[in-house]
């Protein structure tokens, strides 16, 4: 899910490949073919690589995630986690949390750990109101 090299090392790789496919022992046909794929793949790398890196904690684990994306929204989805959050720093030692990108939820002005279980007792009490009402 989250490559271990950045997209501009790997965008490059793929243009070197992309090059060897065109002197490749196989058809014309087959060595285009490799060639536009590998061409396509650098050009989608190279496009994410501009893209804003976003820090996102998972609230239960308090795993650290960097995640490439267009917005906060989009990177806290792209986690596939419901406990994902958006984590910046209002103050050194202070941090803003947003999660739930689709009705946002902000906690403001807390230390990092407070902030974390603030999150998952939101996230816990959501649950158990589900549950009841099914």
């Amino acid at each position: 899910m989250f490559p271990t090299r950045n997209p501009s090392a790997r965008a490059a790789a793929h243009r070197a490949m992309a090059r060897a496919a065109l002197f490749a022992d196989s058809s014309a046909s087959t060595r285009l073919k490799r060639y536009n794929h590998h061409t396509e793949k650098a050009c989608r790398l190279e496009a994410q690589a501009s893209l804003p890196t976003f820090t996102i904690y998972l609230a239960r684990t308090g795993e650290r995630l960097e995640v490439r994306a267009e917005t906060w929204q989009q990177a806290v989805k792209r986690t596939g986690r419901a406990d994902a959050c958006l984590v910046e720093i209002f103050e050194p030692g202070k941090y803003d949390l947003a999660f739930d990108p689709d009705s946002p939820f902000i906690v403001t002005d807390v230390d990092l750990s407070r902030g974390l279980a603030t999150v998952v007792a939101f996230l816990d009490g959501a649950e158990r109101s589900r549950e009841v009402e099914s």
